[in-house]
């Protein structure tokens, strides 16, 4: 059965000498495959560049019960995925990979695509409106923070009192550190929950430093690995350890 879909594209492999595979999310459908030209011709170049990760596109795909893989065509872009800046070519990337990780069903959530398509536009956005500096730096652990609240996982801000800890198995902040070693000390909890209040719009207030962005990162992947322990390290995480202040 034809369907329109709205997608975002997370990545491609190649399947043949003749097709790649493109992994998306979509309103309609939630995470699909499908397939697409691999070679070098004209048709072919331009959907791979219309399709890089984080691209948000129209389709209409065969979705046809039984099947793993399904045809596309009438491909139309909608937002260009930001591949200029290498920053944000690479946040683009991470987050992309992050999304193939954590959403393996093909399960719609609109709310969820919704929220995927706003921080893609965030991200896109070269005008004057655009994230700068700190802003653009802290895009990926907002992005992150607020993923959990559409995953089921995000911890309860509510609970957080002076000198608490956070729960990373329970997700709810304790006066005392839980009797198993899942937890974050005061300091990161504090953190942790000033965390909790960043949005786009004022991520350029919380000035972090390269170590700073580090090792939240690697504290909200244990705490994503802790809810998710299927969920694997994004392959383009070493090259976003590596962006300059």
């Amino acid at each position: 059965m034809y369907r329109q879909l709205d997608c975002i594209a997370l990545r491609t492999v190649r399947y043949s000498d003749r097709n790649s595979i493109l992994t998306a999310y979509t309103r309609q459908a939630g995470r699909q495959s499908f397939l697409l030209p691999a070679g070098t011709g004209r048709t072919a170049s331009r959907l791979r560049a219309l399709l890089m990760p984080m691209g948000r596109f129209e389709c209409v795909a065969d979705i046809r019960p039984g099947r793993d893989i399904h045809p596309i065509r009438d491909v139309r872009p909608m937002v260009f995925p930001p591949v200029g800046d290498p920053l944000r070519s690479t946040l683009a990337m991470f987050v992309a990979d992050t999304l193939a990780g954590l959403l393996r069903e093909p399960m719609p959530d609109p709310l969820l695509f919704d929220f995927v398509e706003l921080s893609l536009r965030q991200l896109a956005d070269e005008g004057d409106n655009a994230l700068n500096g700190n802003a653009l730096l802290n895009f990926h652990i907002c992005f992150m923070v607020h993923l959990t609240r559409f995953l089921g996982i995000e911890p309860d801000w509510g609970t957080y009192t002076r000198g608490a800890y956070l729960d990373i198995a329970d997700g709810i902040f304790r006066p005392l550190p839980p009797p198993h070693r899942h937890y974050l000390p005061e300091g990161e909890s504090r953190l942790a929950c000033l965390l909790g209040r960043m949005t786009y719009d004022n991520a350029a207030h919380f000035h972090l430093g390269r170590f700073g962005r580090n090792t939240i990162l690697d504290r909200l992947l244990l705490y994503y690995r802790t809810h998710y322990p299927s969920v694997t390290e994004p392959s383009s995480l070493a090259i976003l350890r590596m962006m300059a202040d």
